[in-house]
């Protein structure tokens, strides 16, 4: 894993609900900024919400860049309302990115674009 995914991964990545399926990017002052959960789905229909499940398909997904990855969770987190939540949700079919702002923490991405 490259030094941008540890930072991503690694120090923003914490648990947004009490669900070892999801992490969200967090900051320390959510105040400010909102909460921004990343959502990987397979070709099958899989959803991957955990750290854990994605390092073991990352490759599958390496056609995202990681620049855009961080600049688009800083911004998301901008736009996203306290107790609201926004997505990034990364389709392994077509390589298609959706972004959904200021979700209720019930939302579900659909499984396929």
């Amino acid at each position: 894993m490259d030094n941008i995914s540890k930072i991503i991964f690694g120090s923003l990545v914490n648990s947004l609900i009490k669900q070892s399926l999801m992490y969200s990017v967090e900051t320390s002052a959510p105040s400010e900024r909102g909460f921004v959960s990343t959502v990987h789905v397979l070709k099958g229909g899989e959803m991957i919400y955990s750290l854990q499940d994605f390092l073991k398909i990352e490759t599958r997904f390496s056609w995202v860049d990681k620049k855009f990855l961080i600049n688009k969770i800083l911004e998301l987190q901008k736009k996203t309302d306290d107790r609201r939540r926004s997505f990034l949700v990364f389709y392994e079919e077509g390589n298609q990115i959706r972004e959904y702002i200021n979700m209720d923490h019930s939302f579900t991405p659909l499984p396929y674009c």
